[in-house]
This record gives C-alpha cells, structure tokens and sequence, in this order.
C-alpha cells in the first residue's frame, strides 16, 4: 500500500497486518506537526526573512552595490544576508535527512550503515551552528568595537545594526537548538502517530470507524483541471473589465472638477445632473454587483447539496468563486491606488474598518467549516426524509404528517446575520468617509488648502463604493469556500474509497453453461461482522435444473442470491460457475448472462419499452416477443400509447402484477443461461401466474434457475429443494424425499396445508432481505 502524505508528516514503514482488539488492519506512522524539526525550520525561516528584509531597507541600490563590491567585516553586512539566505538552505536540507533516518530506524534499530549517517548529521549541524554563531559573535565584536571607539563611525544604518544583533540572537538560539537535535530525535518513536487502515485501503480509527480526511481548497480546485484553459481565459476577460471600471470614477471626477470652474452661476443647474448622475451611478454599481452578491448567496445555501449530489457541479462553483475573487481583488487592489493617489488621509479612514470587516471574514469562515460537516451529515438525512415522503405521499397524507416533514426543512438559515454585519461596517465606512470628505471640502472652500476638490471627493466616493462591495462579496466568497471544504469532506471521502469489487477486469470464457457450484461457503454482513450469515453452504447446480430455496425467514437465501451475482464475496469458500472461481471472473460479462426477477420489481421512469430493454440492445419485435412470454403484451396494448406508456417514478402507474410481469419479460429478454427468482409468479393472479409459469418451463430449456420459493404449487416443479435454516443446509433433495424425512421441510409444508389457502406462503413469514 502507497503511502499517503499530509502536511508536516513523514510517514513510517507499512507494518504487517495485525490483529488487535479482535479488528484486523494495516497500519502505518506519521509524525505530529508541531516537533522539533518543524519549529527549528520555523526559527531559521524568521532568520532568513528578518535578516533579507533588514539588509533590504537598509539603503539604496547604489549603497547595495558598494556593500558586496567594497565589502568591508566592520562596514557591509552583505555577509550576514548571504549567510541567513545559505542557513535556509542547509537547515532545512540536512533536517529532512535526519528526521527521515531516525524514523527509519525505529523499525531497523540494528542497521549500523543508518546509526553511522545519523550520527554523520547530528555532528555536521551541530559544528555548522557553532561555526555561524562563531561568524556571527565575531563580527559583532568588531562592529560593537568600532562603533565605541570611532565617535565618526556612521557608516552602519539602524537597520544594519539590527541585522548584526538579530544575527547573533538567532545564531545562538539556532545552535542550542542543534545541541538537542540527539534528544529530539529519539523521541520520534513515543510522538509519532498511528495510522490504521482496513482491507478496503480506508483510514480507521481504533473502533474500526471511518475517519474522513481533511480537504484542502487546493485539493478541491484540482477537480477543475481539465477546465484550466476556459478558467484562465474568463479570468482574463474578469480582470479586464475590472481594469475598464478603475478608470471610470477618476474621469468622472475630472469632468466634475472642469464642470465646477468658473460657473458658480449654474450652480444650480449642476447641482441636479451631478446629484443625479451620482445617484445612477451608485444604482448602477448596486445593480451590478447586487445580482452577484445574491447569487454568491444562492449558492452558498445550496453548496452542501451540489457538492453532495453532483461533485461537478460543486467544482464548477468553486471554480467560478476563484475567478470572482481574483476579479474583487483586481478591483479592490486597484481602487485603493486611486484612492491614495486622490487623497492619503481620505483613505486612511476608510482602511480604519478593514480589520474589523476581515476579522469578523475569518472568524465566519472558520465557523462555517466547522459547522459544514455537520450540517452535511444532516442533509444526508434530510435527502432520506424528501425521498421517503415523495414516495410515499398517500401514507403522509393519511397520517397527516404534511407539517411534521415540512418542519424538517426549517433549520437552515444563520447567515444573513453575518451578512448584514458586513454591510453595516461596509456603509458606515461609506458614511465615515462621507463625512470626512464633506468637511476637506468645506475647508478647501474657505480658504485652507486640503488639495479635495468636489470632482476628487466624487471620485473618491465612487472607489469607496467599490471598495466596500468587493470588501463585502470577498467575505461572502471566503464563506463559500470554508463552505466547500465542509461539504466535499463526504465526496472525497468516497472517491478514497478502493472498491472491494472491481467491476471490470477478469476472465471471459468463451461460453457458459450455467452451472453454480458453492463450496464451503461462509459468509457475514460488514455492518454486522459479529453475525455469520451463511455457514459451509455446500450445494451444486447442473445446468437446466430448477432449484427451488426455502426455509424459515433470515435463513440466508437472498443472501445466496446475491453472491451468484457477486454484489458480495464470500468471507470464507469458493462459489463457482462452469468451474471457474466467480471472483476471476470479468462481473460486466458474466452478469450479462444472469437474470434477476425480484419479488418486488424495479422499474424506471421511462417508457415500457426501455424498461423492457434495459439490459440489450432490442429492438420492437424483440420486446414484444419478450412481453408475449412474460404475459404482459395484451395489458400494455391497452394502453394508449402502448409500448411508449411512461411507468412513471419506480413504476407507479402500474399495478404490482403488471410491474411484476414487466420484469419477468426484462430478464427474459436477456436470454441468460442463469435465471434468478425470488418468487417471481408471486404477484401474478392464477391465470396469469400458469401462463408465465408456462413460458419460465419453456425457458428452462438450456439454463438453470434457481428460485427462491414461498409457495407449494412452485416447489413441486423443481428438481431440486434445498432448505436453508439459520444460515446452514438443514434438509437437501426432492420435494417427495424431503417429505418422507419428515424434518424441515414436511413441517414449512404442513403448516400451508392447515392453512388451507394456496397462497399461504410455506415460510414462517415472507422473506426479508436475508
């Protein structure tokens, strides 16, 4: 098994199966994120970044050039940049290696060629620590040196000061830091993780429950891959008129300034088109982005159930909120510039209210990805509840049950609070810089120069708009996406799953004769692994013969059924058809040669001639001929559309003995060499059920039938009557010879007779879903 890695985890060696607390599993080790290796690659990372950033801001390009041409220990500080930038490198490097190794050897305690390169690591980042604090102390000194007796020395900025102690703090942090690494290292075998996985490749926990991983939004947006190309270019296309709209506030503010000068006059005649293109202009930025705003809403209600009912369209809205994002930070990116550019003081009162509004983001996404995984796991109810009621609506409504389940729907609604949060802070900083804005203006006019003019403040007020509702659409779109990763945490913890079936691949003999061997067959449910379903079932079927299956109710016999078709693998023996191992077998080739008939038939909502046809490619004459030996042409022609009559959902424009013969005549059609009933004449009335009783006998000719009997009048025709009790082969053979035993089977028998009704069934109760 491969291994798989999460972030900050290095995984062990694959133990072998084992079995503890009676749960068999595979396990494999991962190490926490929080330990040593991590927090020292932390620390040199803050190094590297402080000492790059300090060197930086220290001075001009020229004085960069003279530091590393010119250098000088006590004058240049280039050496200290470079050797940040190279301890990155080397920490980062030799930590790998050393972690991997020691994790290795916890399993190979003995192997001497991995102690010696673990030894070999300890010591080189050891002596390399010691040899940068010693660098880094020296030049220290001789800075400290110059700067007390040379009262001229002035050549060393502040922030170059810095750099020197921010280096030899973090030189001396850094090799204590090495000195523990022996220590650090043997504690990997007592804070690693394990990590246990079933058969099946799924992660369990120590219960054997199913752990769902983590899902990251960059493991969500690559389920968009194969769209990269159509993503990139609507992108594109976003951004650019994103950058059309930047430009729109600042000329309008202009032909506002040009309108203003030397026509004090008109000023009440400009007073009205400016009021009113200001007003359309905010109509326009609302229409524009109220649509958005609301469909970004519309979607965030109902992400869980397009995530859980159609993973494509889930990534199709995660893909489509990327692109709007990239458009809202484009746009709030480029507003701010012209904001500063119109007016610095104007626009820092407005980012005055940025920390709340990305605070109160943050917090709101975390929470809804919290409560997403809940809610996903109630929607799956919830989906169970509308499936059951729609289809049993005649129950609900004799039980008055109309209220009950409309209550069901009524617990989800808990984010207009937030989103009227964010519209608050976002028209109080519209409000805020309204008023900030009006009073420069005001100042500008009597005489104090605050460079705002009326035609600035329009421009201004116009990226405020524009800030604020893509301040406001971002913080809806990060809920989206913590909304995402809650709702896909079921998707992919489904797609993890390895099938425990392959539905494809496998042998594909050149014909069959429909002959079923079981042998030693043992078998029990997953979701009841303490409970033995089937025990030893040994019995073998020759092609043509009709096997009748009775016994008591939860005996096993539909559970015999179901592995003929293989939807489960025996846990113990071999089932066999035409002596080959059914689990060699390709399942898409030898189930075309099954039939099925179920005592209650499913049927799709489609026409009668598709339902028919399902399983082929038949034409008219085919399904007809196929209804004629079912006993069902004569019912369909009445109907006025015949053989084109929708069924409707499950087929509930049909009577149960219609439905019934509807799937005799599909599997029938399929002309297989094994057919499977499970009483198939059982909803058939008596002139119905010994025409297709006759048409099943002239059917037999050349495949084998294995049924599951609940009446007398169909276990008398069968070759061969096998009674299944408690999971076990009580009683084998004739219906004469089982009567003569005088066991089982004579009692099931006489039971019906004393009823004195023929459709008494010769089980105790009719047959679950054993």
């Amino acid at each position: 098994m491969s291994s798989k890695k999460s972030n900050g985890v290095v995984p062990g060696e694959e133990a072998m199966p084992i079995n503890e607390d009676d749960t068999e599993y595979k396990k494999l080790y991962e190490l926490p994120t929080m330990r040593y290796s991590n927090i020292v690659i932390l620390i040199v990372t803050v190094d590297t970044i402080v000492s790059i950033a300090l060197w930086v801001t220290g001075g001009n390009t020229k004085y960069f050039v003279d530091n590393i041409t010119d250098f000088h220990l006590t004058e240049s500080v280039f050496d200290l940049a470079l050797v940040a930038a190279s301890k990155m490198i080397f920490y980062v490097t030799v930590l790998a290696f050393l972690e991997t190794f020691s994790f290795r050897q916890i399993d190979k305690p003995y192997d001497f060629a991995l102690i010696q390169k673990i030894k070999v690591l300890h010591v080189t980042l050891i002596v390399f620590s010691l040899l940068v604090f010693g660098f880094t102390v020296t030049k220290g000194g001789f800075v400290l040196y110059k700067f007390i007796n040379d009262s001229s020395y002035t050549k060393m900025h502040a922030e170059y000061n810095a750099l020197v102690i921010s280096a030899v703090c973090f030189s001396l942090i850094e090799f204590i830091a090495s000195v523990f690494s022996f220590g650090a290292m043997r504690t990997l075998k007592v804070i690693r993780i394990t990590r246990r996985f079933n058969d099946q490749g799924v992660e369990i926990d120590k219960e054997g429950k199913t752990i769902l991983k983590k899902v990251s939004l960059q493991r969500l947006f690559l389920l968009a891959k194969p769209e990269w190309g159509f993503i990139a270019g609507g992108t594109i296309a976003l951004v650019g008129s994103s950058g059309s709209q930047m430009a729109a506030p600042l000329f309008f503010g202009k032909v506002v300034d040009a309108a203003q000068t030397d026509m004090e006059q008109e000023n009440c005649v400009t007073d009205w088109p400016l009021t009113h293109s200001f007003t359309e202009c905010s109509n326009q930025q609302d229409c524009g982005t109220d649509w958005p705003l609301f469909y970004q809403i519309g979607n965030a209600a109902t992400l869980s159930p397009l995530l859980h009912y159609n993973p494509l369209q889930g990534e199709c809205l995660g893909w489509v909120n990327i692109s709007m994002l990239v458009r809202y930070i484009f746009q709030l990116v480029g507003s701010l510039g012209f904001m500063f550019y119109l007016n610095a003081a104007l626009t820092g009162v407005l980012l005055a209210v940025v920390p709340f509004v990305s605070i109160s983001a943050v917090r709101y996404g975390k929470f809804v990805q919290k409560m997403q995984k809940k809610f996903q796991d109630k929607l799956g109810d919830a989906g169970t509840v509308a499936e059951e009621t729609l289809s049993s609506v005649r129950t609900v409504r004799s039980f008055s049950g109309e209220a009950k389940t409309v209550n069901n729907y009524g617990k989800e609604i808990n984010e207009s609070g937030f989103q009227g949060l964010i519209g608050l802070l976002a028209q109080g900083a519209i409000a805020l810089c309204l008023w900030y804005g009006g009073k420069l203006v005001y100042d500008e006019a009597h005489g104090k120069h605050t460079g705002l003019t009326p035609g600035v403040l329009t421009s201004f007020l116009l990226y405020t708009l524009q800030v604020a509702m893509a301040f406001a659409l971002m913080s809806s779109l990060y809920g989206d996406f913590m909304s995402a990763l809650g709702a896909s945490t079921r998707i992919f913890g489904l797609l993890e799953r390895t099938p425990g079936i392959q539905n494809e691949n496998g042998m594909v003999p050149a014909q069959l004769t429909g002959r079923v061997q079981f042998k030693n067959v043992c078998f029990t449910y997953p979701s009841r692994p303490e409970s033995e379903v089937l025990k030893s079932i040994c019995f073998t079927v020759e092609p043509g013969e009709m096997v009748a299956l009775v016994g008591p109710s939860g005996g096993g016999k539909s559970t015999i059924v179901n592995m003929i078709e293989r939807f489960y693998d025996p846990s113990e023996g071999t089932i066999y058809l035409d002596d080959y191992d059914l689990k060699e077998l390709d399942p898409q080739w030898f189930r075309k040669k099954i039939s099925m008939v179920s005592q209650e038939p499913t049927l799709f909502a489609c026409s009668i001639k598709e339902n028919i046809a399902f399983g082929v490619n038949a034409d008219i004459s085919e399904v007809e001929a196929a209804a004629k030996q079912a006993n069902a042409h004569e019912f369909i022609q009445t109907f006025e559309k015949g053989y084109d009559t929708l069924v409707g959902e499950r087929g509930v424009r049909l009577s149960g003995g219609q439905k019934q013969r509807i799937a005799i005549a599909r599997a029938l059609i399929m002309n297989p060499k094994l057919l499977l009933l499970d009483e198939a004449t059982s909803a058939l009335d008596a002139e119905s059920e010994h025409l297709v009783q006759e048409a099943i006998d002239r059917a037999m000719k050349s495949r084998t039938v294995i049924v599951i009997a609940h009446r007398l009048s169909t276990v008398r025709n069968a070759s061969k009557v096998i009674v299944i009790d408690k999971g076990s082969i009580a009683e084998n053979g004739t219906h004469d010879e089982l009567i003569a035993k005088g066991g089982v089977y004579k009692k099931l028998v006489l039971r019906q007779l004393t009823a004195g009704n023929r459709s008494e069934p010769i089980n105790d109760t009719n047959e679950d879903s054993s």
